[in-house]
Formats: C-alpha cells, structure tokens, sequence
C-alpha cells in the first residue's frame, strides 16, 4: 500500500508530464499508472486531481481500462467526465459499464442528458435501463444484476455447457446458476459443480438445489442485505410477482448497500441530510444547506431549557448548586441516553430488535438504567459533598441525576421504537435530538428537584 501511494503521489506532482508523456520520467509514470488496479486509479481521480487534469489523463487511458475505472468514479466525477467526452467514448463506456452503475448514473442527470445518453444504447439495453428506473431508488431492483446467465430446466448437462461456453463473456457468469421453465419463471438453482460431476445427458430439472432465498423486486435494499447476510448467501436471484427470473443480487452489491445504509445512518444520527457526493467534491454552500435545518431547528428548541430555567428564577437565585452542577447532570443524562438509543437503532438495524421484542427491550433497558443511575449517583453524592461539604446539596444533586439518567435512558430506548412503529428511520432519535431533548427535561426535573428538597 505504502508503495502505491508513492507511486500516485509522483504521479500526482508530475500530472502535466504524465499527461504529455513528452518526458521519460512522464512516460514512465504513465506505463506505472496503467498497470495499478481500476479500483485504485478511480480513487486517485476522486481524490488527487482537479476536473480538468482529470478529463485529460482519463482520455489517454486505454479503452478497455476507462470503462472499469469509470465504474468506480464518484457520481460527480463519472457526470463531468461524460459531458467532455466524444459521443464515440461515451457510447463506448455507457455500453459496457454494468446495469446498475448505470442506474445509479442517471440519477443525478438532468432529464436533457438522460435522454442524449439513452440514445446512445441499443434498443435492449434501452430498454433494460429504463425498466431499472421505474424501480424504486431503494429496492431489489434498483440493485440487481440483470445481465446474468439462467438456464432452462429442460437443458441437458451437455447442452448448458455448450451455452455457458458460448455465452459466458457476454453474460455475468456466477457460481450459482439460476434455472428457469420455458416461461422463465424461476424453479431452481445448479452450481459449476453439477455440471462438472453429472453425466451430459443428465437433464438440469433432475439436479435442480431450491433456492434458500428468493428476493422480490420491490423488497427494500436494506432488508435484502440482512436476508443474504442471515442466509451467508453469495448471490440470491430476484424475482417479480409472478416469479419470473429477472436478476440477481450478490453479496458484493450486499457490501455497498451496508457502506450506504451505515453512511446514511451515521449522518441521520448526527443531524444531517445524506451527502451525494464526496466531500471533496461537495460546494460549501450544499454542506451549509445540509447543516443548517436541524441546528436551527434545535438551537430555537433549547430555547425552552432558558424559558425553564426563568420560571424557576428565584429558586436558580438562592441556590448556588444549580448553575453549578447543571452542565454535570444534563451532560450525563444525554451520554447515558445516547447510549441506550445507539444499542435500539444498532438492534433495529441488525433484526435483534423488532416490535414483537420491544417490550423486553425497554423493560431490560429500564432495569438497566436503575443500576446505572444508582452507580451514577453514589458517585455524584460524594463527587459533591467532598466539594460543598453539605449533605443536602449532595443528596439534592445526586436525585436529580437518578431521575434524569432514567428518564435519558428510558426515552433513548423508547423513541426508535417509536419511530419505527411509525414506519420512520430510528436514526433521526440519536443525537443531537436526544441530548437536546434531555437538555430540557434534565433543566426541568433538576429545578423541580433543588424546589422540592431545599424550597
């Protein structure tokens, strides 16, 4: 790795150089650049070099190296690169780029481009990307692989070798090999194994393994990958709802799908909409825009905690300990609560929680916040009166703090729940909503404590 990234950061300072190949050292470089993995030379355009240097050096590429690393380009990278290259390329790359890059591809082009690069496909591929868009953003669909190889049932071994043979570098070939009836509605499934153990004229409906798991097309991408993770599947084929073959989802796409879900989840919990794009690559004015709702939102909700605080104003005036001690308490009640509600969003997520649990979940949560909040509040009894060196304040403060660690606790389990009751994404309860929300509770119910104890 160390040595890649030497290799690229030479590159990245002689890029003029590497573009005219008119120096050795240039030439050099250029021949070390087409032997590193596609995967690799992508991330180095996304990151490493600006728009233009990028379209320049994309463009001497050898043909059959652009396409893979187009592939693996960011969106915004993979829309600049098109719009600057000759209708001849772009066909060339828009033809052999994989189904679902493709999709993905054209949601982030204005419906003007869309149309110019469809026009630039055979009808069957046409065809077949547009079928892809009809699905939601989300679903089976939307993911799938539909170039892939299926087989009749009726085939023999002999004959689906000589098919696999004739068709196998035009169609995805997987191990697993899905088999169909002539009305392509799938029955089954065979492995190269098969083919290779069993006698030619051995029909493939008597070979034939069940499917473990057969995904419909509008089952959501997030589930998809719980189901094929649950299963430890390779692939698991797709279907409409009448059961005919239609694609397949393999475990690879699983891995991006966790990276989005995941990504999603930690923007959502931190208060954010999901970034498209790269960060790099994303205009100041957008981050601002993804930013600003929630904390604007948030910032006039903590405004309740002063309105509180004024209600209790004399209270606040002859008490020292509760200016003093405030920041202590609401800060523990909104770690304690973030914690419970990272372990319901994380649970929810995985398919260890669900609504049929969710009772024992906020039950064994509610227990486990007695024994924290006792924990808590030994230690803030002594934390207090080895400092004030009053019994009162220190029993006052060390209530306050058992009652907000509960309640901080209880309601960052509660809320996902909830949220997933109400068919909502669990990840909009985490912070900073929550530890805004105890911010005001934890106000509340210390003011109504220090009232009550020391009146």
């Amino acid at each position: 790795m160390f040595k890649l990234k030497k290799v690229f950061f030479q590159i990245e300072n002689n890029i003029d150089e590497v573009i005219k190949e008119k120096s050795s050292l240039g030439k050099d470089l250029f021949k070390l650049l087409i032997k590193q993995h596609a995967a690799d030379i992508a991330l180095f355009f996304n990151r490493r070099i600006k728009n233009s240097k990028a379209l320049q050096l994309f463009n001497k590429l050898p043909k059959e190296l652009q396409f893979k690393v187009f592939e693996d380009l960011s969106e915004s990278r993979r829309i600049s690169i098109l719009k600057h290259l000759s209708s001849q390329d772009t066909a060339f790359i828009l033809k052999n780029i994989s189904g679902d890059s493709f999709a993905e591809l054209f949601e982030f082009l204005p419906d003007q481009d869309l149309k110019k690069y469809l026009k630039l496909l055979q009808k069957k591929q046409r065809n077949n990307i547009i079928s892809r868009l009809s699905f939601n953003p989300d679903s089976a669909g939307r993911i799938m692989h539909s170039n892939v190889l299926s087989l009749e049932k009726d085939l023999t071994v002999k004959k689906a070798i000589s098919i696999l043979q004739r068709s196998g570098q035009k169609k995805e070939l997987l191990q697993t090999i899905y088999v169909t009836d002539p009305d392509d509605k799938l029955v089954g499934n065979i492995n190269l194994g098969d083919l290779v153990l069993n006698k030619p004229d051995v029909l493939l409906k008597n070979i034939l393994h069940k499917n473990v798991l057969v995904l419909n097309v509008d089952t959501d991408q997030e589930e998809v990958a719980q189901l094929i993770h649950h299963y430890s599947l390779m692939s698991a084929p797709v279907v409409d709802k009448d059961n005919h073959f239609l694609g397949v989802i393999t475990a690879e796409d699983v891995v991006d799908v966790l990276e989005e879900e995941a990504s999603e989840d930690v923007y959502k919990m931190s208060g954010l909409s999901s970034v498209e794009h790269d960060y790099m690559q994303t205009p100041i004015w957008k981050l601002i825009w993804q930013r600003s709702p929630w904390l604007v939102g948030l910032l006039l909700l903590q405004s309740l905690s002063s309105f509180i605080l004024s209600g209790f104003q004399n209270i606040v005036d002859r008490y020292f300990i509760i200016p003093m001690f405030l920041t202590m308490l609401i800060g523990t009640g909104g770690n304690a609560g973030n914690q419970s509600s990272a372990i319901v969003i994380r649970g929810l997520a995985t398919g260890q929680i669900s609504r049929k649990n969710s009772l024992k979940v906020l039950l064994k949560e509610f227990g486990t916040s007695i024994a924290i909040a006792l924990l808590l509040t030994i230690v803030s009894f002594f934390r207090v009166f080895l400092f004030q060196h009053d019994i009162i304040s220190a029993f006052t403060v060390s209530i306050a703090l058992f009652l907000i660690v509960i309640t901080s606790m209880f309601l960052g389990a509660l809320l996902p729940l909830l949220l997933e009751r109400l068919n909502l994404d669990p990840a909009h309860s985490a912070a900073p909503f929550l530890a805004t929300l105890m911010d005001i509770l934890g106000v509340l119910i210390y003011c109504l404590i220090v009232s009550k104890v020391l009146g």
